[in-house]
């Protein structure tokens, strides 16, 4: 099995356990005076546990936090282009609005101009 086919959380554990177990065995062998060596496997191990535990319950943490972002996004990116499809919608019918006013008014003109020429005839 391939390091890069680890999760990501597994591989991160191995580093930082890795990293701890070094520093603990090197201050065991040259700081420490008395040092109880079956110890430090059961140390390594606990930490192992440990950080495994934090690292994998971190990385879940954050996918779910990614996941709610791209759900927040993508809902936002709906509304906006609903909000969008609305505005165009209502400037088509005030569009068809002034049009018909327009058409309404010429036509009332019109009437009023054919009348007023009826009239002075």
């Amino acid at each position: 099995m391939h390091w890069k086919t680890w999760p990501r959380w597994l591989r991160d554990t191995c580093s930082v356990v890795g990293a701890m177990a070094i520093l603990l065995i090197g201050y065991d062998l040259f700081l420490a005076t008395k040092v109880v060596w079956w110890q430090v496997p059961l140390q390594i191990i606990v930490a192992f546990g440990a950080v495994g535990l934090w690292s994998y319950y971190s990385y879940r943490r954050q996918a779910k936090r990614r996941a709610a972002e791209q759900q927040q996004a993508i809902v936002a990116q709906q509304r906006a282009e609903r909000l969008a499809a609305q505005r165009q919608a209502a400037a088509r019918q005030a569009a068809a609005t002034q049009q018909r006013n327009r058409q309404r008014n010429q036509q009332r003109q019109q009437r009023r101009s054919k009348e007023g020429n009826q009239h002075d005839s």
